[in-house]
C-alpha cells in the first residue's frame, strides 16, 4: 500500500490501524462485529455502514492551559508538587471539555432541524423511527470533537514537571511572570526552555509521561460520554480545512512550552518546528506509546519525510518496516509528505508555478497554492525526518 501511495501523485493515502480503532468503539459500546466494519470517511472520520458521523466540532484544546496559569494563578504559585499542580491543570480541563460538549451539542441541536427528507430515506431506522438522519436516527454512530493544540497541552506539562518541579530551574512563580509578560524580560529562560525542553515526540521519560497522564485525564473524563443524540463521544485532533489552529492560537496566550501569544497551535498528535530532535523513530515512539482509549475521534499523525526515504527503492523497504513496527507498537494513524521544504517556501512564494503541487494536510490531500495561509505555513513548519 505504501508502494501504491508514493507512486499517487493526487496523495490520496492515508493509513490507518484497525487494532486501537476497533478496540475504542468496543470501549463505547458496539459489539465486535460492528467495531469491525467501521470505515474512515471525510477527512478521516470514522462512520459505520448504515451510519452518521453525528459532529465533529473544533475546539481550543490549550484554552486549559491559559486558564490554568491565568485564572488560577494563585492556586499554581502554591503547589508544591507536580502532583497538586496537574490536579489544578486536571480541574480546567475537565471544564473545558464540558464546555466544548456543551457547544458540540449545540451544534448537533442546530443542525438536527435540518430535517433532511431525501437522504433519510436511504438510510437504517430513519423510517422506522420516524426520525431524519441529523436527529439521532442511528443505533451506530460516532460523535465527538477535535481537540486543537493536544501537543501544546504535552509540551506544557512536560516543561512545567521539568522545569519546575524536577530540575527546579525556575520556580512556578518566575514561569507564571513569564507567561503574563508573554516572554518580555525572561528572553534567556525562554530560549533555555526551547534548546533544553523535553519535548514530545522525542521518546524521552518526561514528555512521555506527560502525554500518558494527559491523554489519560481526557480519557478518564470521557468514559461512557454520550452526546445529545445518545452517540458516544470520543476526542481526536483532526483539522478540516479552515486553519482553526491559527485561530484559536491568535486568541491564546502564552503557554509553558515556549509558544507567545498569538502563535499558531499544533494540530494532530505529533511534533513540528524541530521540536523532534531525535530523529523518526522517536517521534513514532512516542505517539505509539499515546494511550488511544477514549481517543476515538477522528486523528492525525503528519509524518514529513526526506524524499531520499521514499524515492530510493532501499530505503523505501526500511521505511515501510519502520512504519509498520509503528503500527505494531500502537500508532493509530499516519499519512505521508515528502517534498522538499524549499519547494514549498517556492510555492507559496509563486503559485502560479506550482498549481499542480499536491500535499497530505490533516486527514485529506489539497493543492498545496490553494490552502489558507495558516495551513500552509503549518505545512512549511513541519519538521523533515532524514535518515540521518
Amino acid at each position: 500500500v505504501m508502494d501504491f501511495e508514493r507512486k499517487d501523485k493526487n496523495k490520496r493515502i492515508a493509513f490507518v490501524n484497525d487494532e486501537p480503532k476497533i478496540a475504542g468503539y468496543k470501549r463505547s459500546g458496539f459489539d465486535f462485529e460492528t467495531a469491525v466494519k467501521y470505515s474512515t470517511v471525510g477527512c478521516n472520520e470514522s462512520a459505520f455502514p448504515g451510519g452518521f458521523v453525528g459532529g465533529n466540532s473544533n475546539c481550543n484544546g490549550v484554552r486549559c492551559v491559559e486558564n490554568t496559569f491565568w485564572n488560577r494563578k494563585e492556586d499554581v504559585i502554591k503547589a508544591k508538587t507536580f502532583e497538586e499542580f496537574f490536579e489544578i491543570f486536571k480541574q480546567e480541563l475537565t471544564k473545558d471539555i464540558d464546555l466544548c460538549l456543551y457547544y458540540d451539542d449545540m451544534y448537533n441541536s442546530y443542525r438536527a432541524k435540518d430535517i433532511n427528507i431525501v437522504t433519510s430515506l436511504l438510510f437504517d431506522r430513519c423510517i422506522e423511527k420516524a426520525t431524519g438522519v441529523t436527529q439521532g436516527a442511528f443505533k451506530y454512530a460516532t460523535a465527538g470533537f477535535s481537540f486543537m493544540g493536544i501537543t501544546n497541552v504535552i509540551d506544557s506539562i512536560a516543561i512545567v514537571k521539568q522545569f519546575v518541579y524536577d530540575e527546579k530551574i525556575v520556580s512556578m512563580e518566575t514561569l507564571v511572570d513569564a507567561l503574563h509578560s508573554d516572554w518580555v524580560g525572561y528572553e534567556k529562560l525562554h530560549t533555555m526552555i526551547k534548546r533544553k525542553g523535553n519535548f514530545f515526540g522525542n521518546d524521552d521519560d518526561t514528555s512521555n509521561y506527560a502525554a500518558q497522564i494527559v491523554l489519560g485525564a481526557i480519557s478518564g473524563y470521557m468514559e461512557n460520554k454520550r452526546n445529545i443524540h445518545g452517540y458516544p463521544v470520543g476526542i481526536g485532533n483532526l483539522q478540516g480545512y479552515n486553519p482553526h489552529h491559527k485561530w484559536f492560537g491568535e486568541k491564546t496566550k502564552a503557554t509553558p512550552d515556549g509558544r507567545k501569544n498569538g502563535e499558531m497551535l499544533k494540530f494532530g498528535i505529533g511534533q513540528s518546528g524541530g521540536y523532534d530532535r531525535n530523529g523518526i523513530t522517536a517521534l513514532l515512539n512516542s505517539v505509539s506509546k499515546c494511550p488511544s482509549k477514549g481517543m476515538t475521534g477522528s486523528t492525525v499523525t503528519n509524518i514529513y519525510l526526506d524524499e531520499k526515504l521514499i524515492k530510493d527503492d532501499e530505503n523505501f523497504d526500511k521505511t515501510a518496516r519502520m512504519m509498520e513496527a509503528y503500527f505494531k507498537n500502537g500508532g493509530v494513524h499516519f499519512q505521508l509528505n515528502y517534498l522538499s521544504k524549499e519547494d514549498l517556501i517556492k510555492a507559496k512564494e509563486n503559485p502560479e508555478k506550482y498549481s499542480s503541487l499536491r500535499v497530505r494536510v490533516s486527514g485529506f490531500s489539497d493543492y498545496f497554492v490553494k490552502l489558507p495561509d495558516g495551513i500552509q505555513d503549518d505545512i512549511i513548519r513541519r519538521t523533515v525526518h532524514s535518515d540521518k
